[in-house]
């Protein structure tokens, strides 16, 4: 049990090196026991009809990022593309892909696994982090 007990230890600092995400990380959407910060990633600004990309940083950094969607809840309609995820490490990933065919409210979605082994209670579920958007 003593040799394990550095690395026990440890596992908490690294974890927490990334969190709480920053103000520069982006806009912050928050769940049970995990943060995500969402920013664009090659533009000053999402443009209608135009493809883009976002950085995302996820509290812990353990987090795992499944899936990215977005959809329009007033047209009853989602994103006609389906983003790729990159992990970046420590807790960074970015998403490619992402294009809003109309102006109007968006909802964009993050679905993020825990790492079951930091908390138990959670036991590894997937939570939807939700987001809006707003295109003019």
């Amino acid at each position: 049990m003593r040799r394990w007990l550095p690395w026990l230890l440890a596992v908490p600092a690294v974890v927490a090196a990334a969190c709480p995400p920053a103000a520069a990380d982006g806009t912050l959407v928050s769940g049970s026991g995990v943060q995500a910060a969402w920013r664009v990633a090659d533009a000053a600004a999402i443009g209608v009809s135009e493809h883009f990309a976002l950085f995302v940083r996820l509290c812990p950094a353990t987090a795992e990022l499944l899936a990215v969607d977005a959809t329009m809840p007033a047209h009853r309609h989602g994103m006609n593309y389906r983003p790729a995820l990159k992990p970046l490490g420590d807790g960074r990933w970015r998403v490619e892909g992402l294009l809003f065919h109309m102006p109007g409210q968006w909802e964009l979605r993050l679905d993020v696994r825990l790492d079951v082994r930091l908390d138990a209670r959670l036991n590894g579920q997937t939570q939807a982090l939700r987001t809006t958007v707003e295109l003019p």
